[in-house]
């Protein structure tokens, strides 16, 4: 309060003019403090005390509530004993859980040797349950001075021989394919 009065005592020393406003203010809180509001007559009185009575006679009892707001509260109630159940039904349990039974073998369907995979994409090797990839890390291609060929048979069912071909980047040994005769 001090700390308002001094800040208050401050701005006055630097408006001088507004001394005289303050005096007034100084007068019209006397003036309040001396007058005392009305007192209602007894008619007014009367008016206030019946329309309090007609609201209290306005609520309606328990008994003649609505039947929807009946439903309402029995349906809240209902539910929160419901729950009340929930919660608290681990308290009624105080035997003891039964182990798990111990999980059985599966049955072997495919054993890694018994999968040869050829190909495969390289993204999908992560999802390799069984077996392994037919490469593992990078291909890496022959180069053409890496070859030597040292002997080359011709192919028994079509006489055939293969041919090296270097078209390209990567040298390969082609031969047309020739379907064996069936033996009779």
């Amino acid at each position: 309060m001090s700390l308002d009065r001094d800040n208050l005592e401050a701005w006055l020393t630097e408006h001088p003019e507004a001394k005289g406003d303050l005096a007034d203010l100084s007068d019209l809180r006397a003036l309040y403090q001396s007058v005392s509001p009305p007192v209602p007559d007894e008619a007014a009185w009367k008016v206030v005390f019946s329309r309090v009575h007609e609201s209290i006679a306005r609520v309606p009892s328990p008994r003649e509530r609505s039947p929807r707001l009946r439903w309402a509260i029995v349906g809240l109630t209902a539910a929160a004993v419901f729950a009340a159940l929930l919660l608290t039904r681990s308290l009624w349990t105080t035997s003891i859980p039964e182990p798990m039974p111990l999980a059985e073998e599966p049955f072997p369907v495919v054993e890694p040797e018994d999968v040869i995979i050829i190909a495969m994409e390289a993204r999908d090797v992560p999802a390799l349950v069984v077996a392994e990839p037919p490469v593992r890390g990078d291909l890496e291609f022959a180069r053409t001075e890496d070859i030597h060929v040292i002997r080359c048979e011709r192919c028994p069912y079509s006489g055939r021989q293969a041919r090296l071909e270097q078209e390209g980047e990567v040298p390969m040994f082609v031969t047309a394919a020739v379907v064996p005769p069936e033996d009779e």
